[in-house]
């Protein structure tokens, strides 16, 4: 692929001269930059609306017999003229509807010949623009931030026994920070080129190339979600003079959204004809009078009547992330392909992510976190939905400050109606993995009721730090009603040794006044043998000794 290699090699020296990323395979447009376009008032926004219309291609009257909603600007004497409709349906794809004057088209036979030939070039994101957390990194106690970039360095380094040694680390770091985030800024924007035949998205994929090929061995990883999927296409519809097209964008291809009801989408078309014989690319037009190569505040900004909107979870939970202080920050999410009822389960946050004992400048900023929603239905339009503990019941929801588990999700329908929710027994871990027995293992269960007045309570809640001569070991049984719970612990001796295995169990007893249902302590037994075969079973270290 010639042309790939070309551009990436220029895409090289821009990043050699000013830490820029490259742009494989399309970085011959940025020389139809004009400094004009950007003098021009931003133009209002397009509306957009809804298309009864499930799925393409179709008749194209079906979309031409209206006016278009945005005309294509010649940006050369040589470039094609033509009219765009938008629209959106109700399974929220994106429908991009063309008609294109001048001659015959000649599209590319091969991949490689994109760019010099006939094809159409469609960006798209969700927000004009985005905002980082100012470069910084953090340990278990508290952030370090650097407002001034690697110009701060020199104020952080001041106190330390080697100030210059720190300062050169503290650079260092922080200037690796600037290609990262143009990279990471690349995946909440997508460019694809189209031709009849072929697709190739080239912002964001390349970028999240790179991301994984650089930047993964600094401490933090970059999440496959973020990876751009969807299959994007184009239907072509041969004219007298010229063409028409019809693509459409599927759900699973759109970029991140920052909101659950998304207004609002930033799309820029461009229509290019074959190049000369001395040229790379040829002449083209475009939907953005204001046109600046990656910059979705310059696209044309598009309302969506309707809005499309989404559901994160049949609880309809908040688009909130939390971070490993459980401090909770707005979030984005990627929506997801797949038959109705359509429910968002993934979430990610931006924010400089701490690491236990990260004294020093160390991983990415900022770190892309994610959360993973997950929910049981237990009756009809009856749910359970987690992590942030929501019960939802007939239309109406309550909330729990508490946070579960996916482990050991799984909710019991009692005989008098009242529904329990267990999450656990499970093993975890610090995320910090510092403090006194940071890498400790830790135990956990915990039983609610949702009670019929939409009052959730905690019944039960057992676990602990496995931390040697305090517990060995432990484990859980419960019995198939729920009605007893028991807890095995392995306890040391006066050597700093296993000793033998004691229980205790709590039995659901319904209070006589309040009716409401506790689990109260019913039993002890020393000297007992722990389930066989474990439930913990990573736990059983010590079950030989």
């Amino acid at each position: 692929m010639r042309t790939l290699h070309l551009a990436k090699s220029l895409g090289e020296m821009l990043e050699e001269a000013c830490f820029l990323t490259f742009v494989p395979i399309v970085i011959p447009t940025l020389l139809f930059l004009s400094a004009t376009a950007h003098a021009q008032q931003e133009p209002p926004a397009v509306r957009v609306p809804a298309s009864p219309i499930s799925g393409l291609p179709t008749a194209l009257g079906e979309f031409t017999i209206a006016p278009p909603e945005i005309a294509l600007i010649p940006r050369e004497k040589a470039a094609r003229g033509g009219q765009l409709w938008i629209r959106t349906a109700y399974n929220h794809q994106l429908y991009i509807v063309g008609k294109v004057d001048g001659e015959q088209p000649d599209f590319p036979r091969s991949k490689n010949q994109i760019l010099s030939k006939d094809h159409v070039e469609v960006w798209l994101a969700a927000a004009p623009d985005l905002d980082f957390p100012e470069i910084g990194w953090g340990d278990q106690f508290d952030d370090t931030r650097l407002p001034k970039g690697d110009d701060s360095c020199p104020e952080w380094a001041k106190p330390l026994p080697n100030p210059a040694e720190a300062e050169k680390k503290c650079r260092d770091w922080a200037t690796t920070q600037v290609p990262y985030r143009t990279y990471l800024k690349r995946l909440f924007v997508r460019q694809w080129l189209l031709t009849p035949d072929y697709t190739i998205e080239s912002f964001a994929t390349p970028a999240y190339e790179e991301l994984t090929k650089r930047f993964s061995g600094l401490g933090d990883e970059i999440p496959e979600l973020l990876n751009p999927r969807g299959n994007v296409k184009m239907y072509l519809f041969p004219e007298q003079s010229g063409y028409s097209f019809e693509i459409v964008i599927p759900l699973d291809a759109l970029p991140p959204f920052p909101s659950l009801t998304q207004a609002n989408l930033y799309l820029e078309v461009d229509v290019f004809k074959p190049a000369s014989s001395d040229k790379k690319m040829g002449a083209y037009s475009t939907s953005s009078p204001r046109r600046a190569y990656g910059k979705p505040q310059t696209f044309n900004a598009l309302r969506l009547d309707p809005p499309l909107s989404f559901s994160l979870t049949p609880c309809s939970l908040p688009l909130v992330g939390t971070d490993k202080r459980a401090e909770s920050h707005p979030a984005w999410f990627i929506p997801a392909g797949g038959p109705e009822p359509r429910y968002e389960s993934d979430a990610f946050i931006l924010v400089n992510d701490p690491s236990g004992y990260r004294y020093e400048p160390a991983g990415l900023s900022p770190k892309a976190r994610l959360t993973h929603y997950f929910w049981q239905e237990t009756g009809p339009g009856e749910w359970v939905c987690g992590p942030q503990l929501t019960y939802k019941k007939g239309g109406k929801s309550a909330s729990s400050p508490h946070t579960i588990s996916s482990d050991g999700f799984e909710t019991k329908r009692l005989p008098d109606g009242e529904l329990f929710l267990k999450t656990g027994p499970r093993v975890w871990y610090s995320e910090f993995g510092s403090g006194q027995c940071g890498a400790c293992p830790r135990t956990d269960l915990q039983i609610f009721g949702l009670g019929k007045d939409m009052k959730i309570r905690e019944a039960l809640r057992l676990g602990d730090v496995v931390d040697g001569p305090n517990l060995f070991s432990q484990d859980f049984t419960i019995s198939p009603d729920w009605s007893q719970i028991t807890e095995f612990d392995l306890k040391g001796n006066e050597k700093d040794l296993p000793g033998s295995w004691f229980s205790a169990s709590w039995c659901l007893m319904q209070d006589s006044q309040t009716s409401i249902y506790v689990y109260e302590k019913c039993g002890e037994n020393k000297d007992t043998k722990p389930p066989n075969p474990p439930i913990l079973k990573e736990l059983r270290d010590y079950e030989n000794q």
